[in-house]
């Protein structure tokens, strides 16, 4: 064989291989009716690759009298007992559905989930060590799952349902749910013995402070304290600053309070010297700006809700919607802060140069953020519907957008 048909020849295997492994982005699968095993070959009871749960995501390949060849959420291919594949999902479970596979919560009603047992577990394009890093998942984060392999470093699909941006982990960094007090006895267990341990250990507390609110001054307090012991600085931790937001989030608001305080600020937007109160803002505004009407704006999730059309700069995109009284009305939906553009909360106008730290100092209480994974973020409720979000580069204010609950 020729040098050069041998490489073609690798090139076309490397395809057939990738084809495998990768789901069809978008495609829509089957699911299964009961839970059971996926098997390696066909009539090979006894060589397991996994288990699915019940309403498990399947890609029929191929059937026989008694099985069918399937491709499951993580690109595992194999035989399952043939039975009624539905096309959509019911929330329904079969009997015997193992829980130390598919563990549903305490009411038995979620997703079958894990939870990551790592810090700043790198998430990956496709299930394999050398692809690319979508992202870091946090410690404690809570992933939903389809299917579990029982061999060796397998693989499993934590993802968007039908693949249009898919995830994958290792199931051996996969758990049980932590709790704060287990990683503090872990903490206080080689504080002060092994300086490296304490170094890791404290790490991990104050990671898992970050999703315990009340816990997370304490956690941050002795991450201080541990590295200061060390004589170590971390540039990636700013641990003075966090601790200004640990003092602004310990204290939780109630709902109606929450709500009222929200209120009392008067939220809208400025440009150009018209304002945009969101919820009320409306075609005669959008023309008068000028801005651009469009039908369609890319990558706009799709979450019950839906837009009727939309106004556009390059800067910022109102959506427009009926609301439950039939009135049309406009919701600024993204707006990036380089053009004069203006949000005003109580007494304080946000624009390109407003502080990062004037916006916790004042709004601290009406915050939250998910640190570990996306820091200076910040999250204001709007009501149950969904959240305000602002970012922060550099310290100053960057960006602002919705996003309602799905």
């Amino acid at each position: 064989m020729s040098k050069k048909v041998f490489v073609i020849c690798c090139l076309l295997l490397a395809c057939f291989v990738h084809q495998a492994l990768a789901q069809p982005a978008g495609q829509r699968p089957m699911y299964t009716s009961t839970w059971g095993h996926l098997y390696r070959e066909a009539g090979n009871s006894k060589d397991l690759l996994g288990v699915f749960p019940t309403e498990a995501p399947v890609y029929l390949l191929d059937s026989t009298n008694t099985q069918y060849k399937v491709q499951v959420s993580n690109g595992d291919i194999g035989y399952i007992d043939r039975q009624p594949l539905k096309s959509a999902m019911f929330g329904k479970r079969s009997a015997g559905e193992p829980k130390q596979y598919f563990y549903r919560g305490t009411t038995d009603a979620q997703c079958p989930h894990f939870y990551v047992q790592v810090s700043q577990l790198r998430v990956r394009k496709a299930p394999n060590t050398t692809s690319t890093a979508v992202r870091r998942a946090g410690l404690n984060e809570m992933v939903c799952i389809d299917y579990v392999p029982l061999y060796t470093d397998g693989w499993v699909y934590i993802g968007d349902h039908f693949h249009e941006s898919p995830e994958y982990i290792q199931m051996k960094f996969l758990g049980s749910e932590l709790t704060y007090d287990k990683v503090l006895r872990e903490y206080l267990a080689v504080k002060g013995k092994d300086q490296e341990k304490e170094l890791a250990a404290v790490g991990r507390l104050r990671e898992i402070g970050w999703t315990k609110y009340p816990k997370l001054k304490q956690a941050l307090t002795y991450w201080k304290e541990s590295y200061a012991q060390a004589g170590i600085v971390d540039p990636k931790v700013d641990i003075d600053f966090e601790l200004l937001l640990a003092n602004k989030f310990q204290n939780e608001l109630q709902s109606e309070v929450y709500a009222k305080k929200l209120k009392a600020l008067n939220f809208h937007f400025e440009w150009k010297g018209v304002s945009l109160a969101d919820g009320k803002i409306t075609d005669a505004q959008m023309k008068q700006l000028a801005l651009q009407r469009v039908s369609e704006i890319p990558d706009m999730p799709e979450c019950g809700w839906e837009p009727r059309y939309y106004y556009k700069t390059p800067n910022m995109i109102v959506a427009f919607e009926e609301n439950y009284k039939g009135k049309v009305v406009g919701t600024m939906y993204k707006l990036f802060f380089s053009d004069g553009e203006t949000i005003v909360m109580g007494n304080e106008r946000m624009d390109a140069n407003y502080a990062e730290k004037d916006f916790v100092n004042h709004f601290g209480e009406l915050l939250s953020a998910d640190w570990i994974s996306t820091p200076h973020t910040y999250y204001i409720q709007n009501s149950d519907a969904g959240l305000f979000i602002f970012r922060f580069v550099d310290g100053k204010l960057a960006s602002y957008e919705c996003m309602y609950y799905c």
